[in-house]
């Protein structure tokens, strides 16, 4: 059933006063709706049998850049999941910019006949995409460095770090693509970066959190040019509204501060002119989650809390596992485009349902002033 969820001025009332001072409501209202006609798109291949996290960066000249999580690739049409290949990434492009209208082409390399990953594994340690961006005529690419972990309470995999490449000709076909890993060491803080990933002015920001907690996300930038180099091993560093940004070699009795508090582990970014407002979207809760949006006059913030927009029906399924909610910036169709991935918490299942794992796509549409 088609979910509508309309917000009025007066929900946000429930916020904390010192929360409506600093974030004062820049919306009349809103409303969230699900849309099918676009969700065709990830089932336009036969062989790319669904995928989570879900990430894209605008290539320009209509092209827009996919990057999926965890995927099932078959290599003959009508094979099923538990017949295909599973690799930790995949890709596609997407022609044309309003996905309701727009085709979409897949890529992965081969070897040995079968599907592989597009950001190679690293021996025990596999690479799962974050955020990018273009930059002039080159795309820098973050991603996440995992590893199994089969201890007690543990999801099945933990944080290795995080890495970055370079691609040098990103209008050709990502066939032909090589990537070129970043200078992206790890820094003395052990923060991966990845998430929300913004070019302002000449610099170039991104969010990360600290490997295995998440008090929240720091912010870090480069210089345009560094960034485009794929010099990625001295940031500058947020430290707070007293020390504002600090190069991280002079960084010696000073930490970074938390820049956007208790945030989703994927979310994505983006600056509203109409709103003179960064807003930002992810999912809220664990399993049987919400998409939630926030809302920041500069990336540094102060951000808003995040505020409950869309329950996705998938959320209702006893065994729910619903995350990965973000935004997409160069995408229309509606004021801001939105993603989310739909698992499944129960054994078995994934393979067997073929309704979940496929990305669904969230109309957000902003009231007129």
């Amino acid at each position: 059933m088609r979910k509508t969820i309309f917000v009025l001025l007066s929900v946000f009332l429930i916020a904390s006063q010192r929360n409506s001072q600093t974030n004062p409501n820049p919306f009349n209202g809103f409303t969230a709706t699900a849309w099918p006609q676009a969700d065709r798109l990830f089932r336009s291949n036969p062989l790319w049998l669904g995928g989570d996290a879900s990430y894209s960066v605008d290539l320009g000249s209509g092209r827009v850049l996919w990057l999926f999580g965890d995927s099932f690739i078959a290599t003959a049409p009508g094979a099923t999941r538990r017949q295909s290949t599973f690799v930790h990434n995949s890709i596609a492009i997407e022609d044309g910019y309003d996905p309701a209208q727009a085709s979409m082409t897949f890529y992965w390399p081969m070897k040995d006949g079968k599907p592989t990953e597009f950001a190679p594994n690293e021996g025990s340690v596999w690479l799962w995409p974050d955020d990018g961006i273009r930059i002039g005529n080159r795309l820098l690419l973050f991603f996440s460095r995992v590893r199994s972990d089969n201890s007690k309470n543990s999801l099945g995999f933990r944080s290795a770090g995080w890495t970055a490449f370079i691609v040098d000709n990103p209008d050709s076909k990502p066939s032909s693509w090589i990537l070129h890993r970043a200078n992206a060491r790890p820094n003395k803080f052990h923060i991966d970066f990845g998430e929300g990933v913004e070019r302002l002015g000449d610099f170039v920001y991104a969010f990360g959190s600290p490997e295995g907690s998440r008090p929240g996300d720091f912010l870090a930038r480069w210089p345009l040019r560094a960034a485009e180099a794929g010099n990625l091993s001295s940031p500058e560093w947020w430290c707070g509204a007293k020390n504002g940004w600090l190069v991280q070699e002079r960084m010696h009795n000073q930490a970074p501060a938390v820049a956007l508090p208790s945030a989703s582990s994927e979310f994505a970014i983006q600056w509203r002119p109409r709103l003179q407002k960064f807003i930002e979207v992810e999912s809220v809760g664990f399993g049987a989650s919400d998409i939630g949006m926030r809302w920041a006059d500069r990336l540094e913030g102060p951000w808003s809390k995040p505020m409950k927009i869309y329950h996705p029906p998938e959320s209702n399924r006893p065994d729910a596992f619903v995350y990965a909610g973000k935004l997409h910036p160069g995408l229309v169709g509606a004021d801001v485009v939105i993603t989310y991935a739909a698992n499944s918490s129960s054994d078995g299942i994934l393979v067997k349902d073929m309704s979940i794992y496929f990305p669904r796509f969230v109309r957000l549409n902003f009231a007129k002033p």
